[in-house]
């Protein structure tokens, strides 16, 4: 490292520290790490997402860094489990190896103890030289009946941890396309399956929409009641959406209270009538507090739905899905807004 980026590393690192005192994030090196990138402006995308936390005034705490870790630096844990599972998959491996080389080897004795048997036993041979043959020919069979059996049951156990390493990769990689606060797929997972929705699109007839929803006024709820009354009303939404949306449609957490649903083979109409019925499932769920039982009211959320058009790629398709948002925002919130219906809009001064 020349002086001048050991310089530039240095002052990083105090800016990065005072930061997470400024947020009360605790220092441990995986928060470390997210807010280090942040000041070196290394991670465009990264800087974006907690400039939107801080303009809108939002909290950048732990839980906000929590899905910034996952979002950008999940594919670390997936590699670590992977390199992990590489190795006790090699060692399984040189084991069987072992086995079935030292089972060819009986199996070669065995042939060779036979033959020399049968060589030796002639017409002059006594009794016991027959006896002797045969007990040599037993001997050298259980050997290798032992061993075929020691690598048959090796085998089983092998087939047994490989499925469980198996298990392990598909939990890994799951939980690293998971919001770990909702249970809905988050941002990662998101971008990915956006990009399939509109390479499958592309090759087919079938439509292709994009609802983003917003919980209306979530900041205010969050610093009325808190943050944990903030999670419980994330987690209802993400729940009203995964119980609402059709078999094929995609629901993640796209960031903050931002939620969207990806909508492969779904008409304008029947996606602004399933995100309708979320937003109906959304009003009508009480909030209580866990403690006391006081009743919180309800929450109400806005979506907005764009439907792909060619040429569309999912920067442009988002753009649009935000902007039929910003309009149910605008018009007054609590409503779903198509870019069918978005000139039909009566303008309100949104609370």
């Amino acid at each position: 490292m020349q002086a001048e980026d050991i310089e530039f590393a240095t002052e990083w690192s105090g800016q990065a520290l005072r930061l997470m005192a400024d947020h009360g994030i605790p220092p441990c090196p995986e928060n470390y790490s997210i807010w280090f990138r942040y000041v070196s402006g290394k991670l465009p995308e990264l800087n974006k997402e907690i400039d939107s936390c801080i303009e809108n005034g939002h909290a950048v705490d732990v839980e906000v860094t929590a899905a910034l870790q996952e979002r950008f630096f999940s594919e670390g844990k997936l590699t670590d489990m992977t390199l992990s599972t590489g190795v006790k998959l090699n060692t399984e491996v040189n084991q069987i190896l072992k086995i079935i080389e030292e089972t060819v080897g009986n199996s070669t004795a065995l042939g060779t103890t036979v033959r020399e048997a049968s060589e030796g036993l002639t017409n002059q041979s006594t009794p016991n030289d027959v006896r002797r043959a045969v007990e040599a020919i037993v001997t050298a069979s259980r050997k290798m009946e032992d061993r075929s059996a020691e690598l048959e049951e090796h085998l089983q156990a092998t087939k047994k941890e490989l499925d469980e390493l198996q298990q392990n990769l598909e939990k890994a990689h799951t939980e690293a396309r998971t919001d770990g606060l909702t249970g809905v797929n988050n941002r990662k997972a998101f971008d990915e399956a956006m990009a399939r929705a509109i390479s499958a699109a592309a090759t087919s007839d079938a439509p292709l929409c994009l609802a983003i929803g917003d919980i209306d006024h979530f900041k205010k709820f969050n610093d009325t009641f808190g943050h944990r009354t903030g999670d419980q009303v994330l987690r209802l939404v993400a729940n009203c959406l995964k119980t609402g949306a059709l078999e094929q449609h995609f629901v993640a957490r796209y960031g903050g209270e931002e939620f969207a649903v990806i909508m492969p083979a779904t008409d304008i109409a029947t996606a602004e009538a399933v995100a309708n019925k979320v937003r109906q499932t959304v009003q009508a769920r009480e909030l209580v507090k866990r403690s006391t039982g006081e009743s919180l009211g309800r929450v109400t959320m806005s979506m907005g739905i764009a439907l792909l058009r060619p040429g569309d790629n999912a920067a442009s398709l988002i753009e649009r899905a935000d902007g039929c948002l910003y309009e149910a925002k605008h018009a007054g919130r609590n409503r779903v807004v198509t870019e069918d219906c978005m000139a039909e809009i009566p303008q309100a001064q949104a609370s």
